[in-house]
């Protein structure tokens, strides 16, 4: 067994990545925003998060995390939600103010 500093490491170096995958995400998520916008879509698309949802919990191999993954996902999916919604005030902020 790995000692605790060396799992801590490995957590930190997960992390590390977790972060930089988070920020990619939300900028593709601004890009959407905007996408939708332009193209008169609802944020809001039920159907859509349940099958991203679906999708990725899906392809879990370990059964236990089913019910920890799904909630992460929505989790994921709201905070994907609340920053097109923000940048889309903004958007308006600024086009509102030229």
């Amino acid at each position: 067994m790995e000692s605790h500093e060396k799992l801590r490491t490995r957590i930190n170096d997960i992390d590390r990545e977790l972060v930089e995958l988070f920020e990619a995400r939300m900028r593709v998520s601004s890009e959407i925003a905007e996408y939708k916008q332009r193209n008169d879509i609802p944020i809001f698309d039920e159907e859509r998060e349940e099958e991203v949802v679906e999708k990725n919990v899906g392809r879990l191999t370990d059964e236990t995390l089913k019910r920890h993954a799904d909630s992460f996902f929505r989790h994921l999916m709201a905070l994907s939600r609340k920053r097109q919604h923000e940048n889309l005030k903004n958007r308006k902020s600024s086009i509102n103010n030229i």
